[in-house]
């Protein structure tokens, strides 16, 4: 079971928009479509009106019985997944259980995704396939067939039904605009990747259906010309839709469709081509299409995941007919941008989640997901780094650039969004530290993050000249194992920011001064070190602004170098840590957001794992963001 996105025993968060009239009703529908949808196939299929398929369920009194059952087994384990997601949401320990990291050190399975899509694995290949098996034995090997054609016959419809099951839970997390996955706080990361497992076990199980199925009816003759012809095996001289002429020519077709969706969908294509991907996945209508014409049940569990999936593709369409104007475009040392849209999506931004955005005047047919770095109720800012001159960051960042110094009208952009879970660091209370440690653009949630603690943090209050924190040169020749007495007189939440990237000067970032300001305002403290690894092997000395010097509460490391989490965490936040148990009689949690590419994440959670080893006595909670998902 995926791991909720929200902290046991917090109020939850939900993203449905606060317009709560339209995001009531719009999770109220949500959560309709799944009983509406499980009484509309369990009816339906008897009736041979509005069958548009080469084989209806209504003529054959087994398969309805099949289907039947199989759509209870459906409909059980969704309702299963959401009585488990609730309960984690609720009660702690059901919630660490579900968090367990168990395949390595360096991986962020859970235990919760790995346990869900066991049971589902199970659920479709068993559970399925032994509804159908006593009816389908008996049809198959009746007759004068030879006994091993029969077996094949009959495995051939045993995947076919555990295949149509397969492909009813894989839509249901297509949906990026989700209120039912948001209401039960379902992570995005964790729902992302079961609907990748799911899509490969779909895909395997076609495989295996298509292979008995060939096996089956080479006692037949040719298999070729079976499955690209129009004619039924059975009786070659029927005639008409409905009579198994198009039964092999239909599945052929949407075999080799969603082929094409699953090669398209590889990382590799992902990675170097999001809009290939990204539109390849429409493909999928005619993999449902042709699924459907070839045999009515592969529909009846794909009815919920349709429903969600259309009430997603209208909300991001509408996102087609208005136009935000984009207000600015930051240089950023490091060479990142920062560019703020005027919106009101920005009402609806949490911290963690990322907005999908389209400039039509640069490509009308793109769009690219971005995180948000802060968000106002008129505004969005993302954070993004221009790459090869070819590609839409860059030519994004010179479009803009160009028409900031040419005076003329800022270029327009399309907002979806915002997808993604809610960070439960952002609004834990009970976090004695909180780290973010992340590489290049990864440092947009996390300024997001940090910020939501500071604005949560108390004002600060008076501070005398015996209380300023020592920032710039004179910190770095400090002892930093003890840098923690010197925010004793703080009492807010410990900051930490923990930044690698190819650039110099990224203390110097507009985002980076603007944490700084507040967190002086606040009762919270900050320690800030940037890692310049386009050069990494020589330390270099801070080279803050004058008012970043003398910001109080704020200390500031930079380094030519590559950043090692574990060190940091023994030199930064243990011995913190350990002082609060001891004053306090009990350890507050220490929160470790992560994010980057999937080698620094590997690196880091190898890190993370040590550092519990090491230090028991302190728990940490652990938010992972991969670039790969």
């Amino acid at each position: 079971m995926p791991t909720p996105a929200t902290q046991p025993g917090a109020a939850a968060i939900t993203r449905f928009p606060p317009r709560r009239s339209a995001g009531l009703l719009l999770l109220a529908f949500s959560f309709a479509i799944y009983p509406a949808s499980w009484l509309f196939s369990y009816y339906y299929q008897s009736t041979a009106a509005g069958c548009f398929s080469d084989v209806c369920n209504h003529a054959n009194p087994g398969a309805q019985k099949t289907t039947r059952n199989n759509l209870l087994a459906f409909y059980v384990l969704l309702i299963f997944t959401a009585v488990v997601a609730s309960a984690s949401r609720l009660v702690a320990p059901i919630h660490r259980l579900l968090s367990l990291r168990i395949v390595s050190a360096h991986s962020t399975v859970t235990f919760g995704e790995i346990a869900w899509f066991s049971v589902a694995a199970f659920v479709v290949l068993f559970v399925c396939s032994a509804a159908n098996w006593a009816d389908s034995f008996a049809g198959e090997m009746r007759g004068n067939r030879p006994w091993t054609q029969g077996i094949f016959a009959l495995f051939t419809n045993l995947s076919g039904d555990s295949l149509s099951v397969a492909f009813g839970l894989v839509l249901l997390p297509a949906s990026k605009y989700s209120a039912v996955n948001d209401f039960l706080g379902l992570p995005y990361t964790s729902t992302a990747r079961i609907h990748t497992w799911l899509a490969y076990l779909a895909l395997w199980t076609l495989v295996s259906h298509i292979v008995f199925a060939s096996i089956a009816q080479t006692f037949n003759g040719n298999v070729l010309q079976t499955f690209f012809s129009v004619r039924s095996p059975r009786n070659p001289d029927a005639a008409g839709w409905g009579n198994r002429r198009y039964l092999y020519i239909t599945g052929v077709v949407a075999f080799f469709a969603f082929v094409y969706v699953a090669l398209t969908s590889l990382k590799i294509v992902r990675r170097r081509n999001y809009n290939l991907f990204y539109y390849s996945h429409f493909m999928i209508i005619v993999v449902l299409l042709f699924g459907y014409f070839h045999a009515s049940m592969s529909i009846f569990y794909c009815i919920p995941g349709i429903a969600l999936w259309t009430i997603d593709g209208i909300l991001r369409l509408a996102s087609r007919f208005k136009h935000n104007a984009i207000l600015s475009l930051e240089k950023e040392p490091g060479g990142f941008r920062t560019m703020t849209i005027a919106t009101s999506r920005g009402v609806d931004c949490q911290p963690g989640q990322f907005i999908r955005i389209c400039v039509p005047a640069v490509s009308i047919a793109e769009y690219h997901p971005l995180s948000v770095v802060r968000a106002t109720p008129e505004s969005v800012t993302v954070m993004f780094a221009p790459d090869k001159e070819s590609q839409w960051t860059a030519r994004i960042a010179k479009h803009v650039e160009e028409r900031l110094a040419a005076g003329g009208m800022m270029p327009r952009a399309q907002v979806q969004g915002p997808f993604g879970s809610v960070s439960r660091l952002a609004t834990d209370p009970s976090l004695h530290s909180l780290v973010a440690y992340v590489a290049g653009t990864g440092a947009a949630p996390g300024f997001a993050i940090l910020r939501s603690a500071v604005r949560d943090a108390p004002a600060a209050t008076a501070i005398g000249e015996s209380d300023a924190v020592l920032v710039g040169a004179k910190k770095e020749s400090a002892n930093d194992a003890n840098t923690h007495a010197l925010y004793e007189s703080r009492a807010g939440p410990r900051l930490y920011l923990f930044w690698a990237a190819a650039g110099a000067g990224l203390e110097l970032a507009s985002e980076v001064v603007d944490l700084a300001r507040a967190v002086a305002a606040s009762d919270a403290t900050l320690t800030l070190h940037v890692f310049d690894t386009s050069d990494p092997g020589s330390e270099r000395g801070v080279t803050v602004a004058g008012e970043l010097n003398e910001l109080p509460g704020v200390t500031v490391h930079a380094s030519r170098a590559r950043p090692h989490l574990l060190a940091l965490l023994n030199r930064h936040v243990r011995e913190p840590a350990a002082a609060a148990a001891s004053d306090r009689g009990h350890v507050a949690p220490v929160g470790i957001f992560i994010c980057g590419p999937d080698r620094f994440i590997e690196e880091s959670l190898s890190s993370v794992s040590k550092f519990q080893r090491e230090n028991r006595g302190i728990p940490v909670e652990l938010e992972v963001e991969s670039y790969g998902l």
